[in-house]
């Protein structure tokens, strides 16, 4: 009799192990599903310091900061003592307050090195000399060998010129973005940094050979740094759009290159 008893005890212990042990199994398989990418409950999509929108300024006005992210446009009402920080073209996080208002702050987690099309296809850039230029493509000389582009829009620079090639890789072969003549590019210090009223980044600078420009920086404008970080006595690059002939000359940029970067 004991000895029954002894082995109804070791059965309801057995089963007592088993039933933990597949509730552990339950839960660790749960916790993998919500690692996979994509999963809306996945851990990724809680990481701390992630805010409510994160995209380009292309317009401030009297309704707010209106911030293109991705293939959208949405505005944000914030604050005009908050909005007044930053420019047209930045990169900003969107928090989300009470009162159906929001606050910006500066995008930690852009890389304005590392850019990429709305598509999500990454952007290469490299420096090269004009070869062939036809109709539809040009072919690029570079350090890599021979490259060429597709490029519909037509193309103003000619053989042996040097620029600087924005390009994405796909189906089609190499897609030329933009691109930027290397003789027009004015080298400057900034000497002072302003907002116009519609949030532009305004840079007076003077170049290397001592002549004075106002730089506009506009949402269409590439830069390699977040427009709020620019200072006094940063050194540039800039490839200009238009330049016209005033003192200071009016430059709407391109292509602004910091070389502290």
């Amino acid at each position: 009799m004991k000895n029954n008893k002894k082995i109804i005890i070791f059965i309801i212990i057995a089963l007592v192990f088993s039933s933990a042990g597949c509730s552990r199994s339950e839960n660790k398989d749960e916790y993998q599903e919500n690692l996979r990418p994509g999963n809306e409950s996945s851990a990724q999509q809680y990481t701390p310091g992630r805010h409510s929108a994160q995209g380009k300024i292309v317009k401030i006005d009297k309704d707010g900061i209106h911030v293109q992210e991705g293939e959208n446009v949405n505005t944000y009402k914030v604050d005009q003592a908050r909005s007044s920080n930053y420019f047209l073209g930045e990169y900003v996080g969107i928090n989300k307050l009470d009162g159906g208002t929001y606050d910006a702050v500066s995008d930690q987690y852009y890389d304005y090195t590392q850019r990429r099309t709305s598509n999500g296809d990454e952007i290469k850039r490299v420096t090269a000399t004009v070869g062939e230029v036809g109709e539809n493509f040009i072919t690029a000389i570079t350090e890599m060998g021979d490259l060429k582009f597709n490029y519909p829009k037509g193309f103003n620079l000619k053989e042996g010129d040097q620029f600087i090639a924005d390009y994405v890789e796909n189906t089609k072969g190499n897609e030329l973005l933009s691109y930027f003549d290397e003789s027009s590019k004015i080298n400057a210090t900034v000497k002072e940094v302003s907002r116009d009223t519609n949030g532009m980044l305004r840079v007076y600078g003077v170049s290397d050979d001592n002549r004075e420009y106002d730089i506009n920086v506009d949402s269409d404008t590439i830069t390699n740094f977040a427009h709020s970080t620019l200072q006094e006595g940063d050194e540039i690059v800039v490839y200009p759009e238009k330049t016209d002939g005033n003192i200071p000359a009016v430059v709407r940029a391109k292509l602004v290159v910091r070389r502290s970067e």
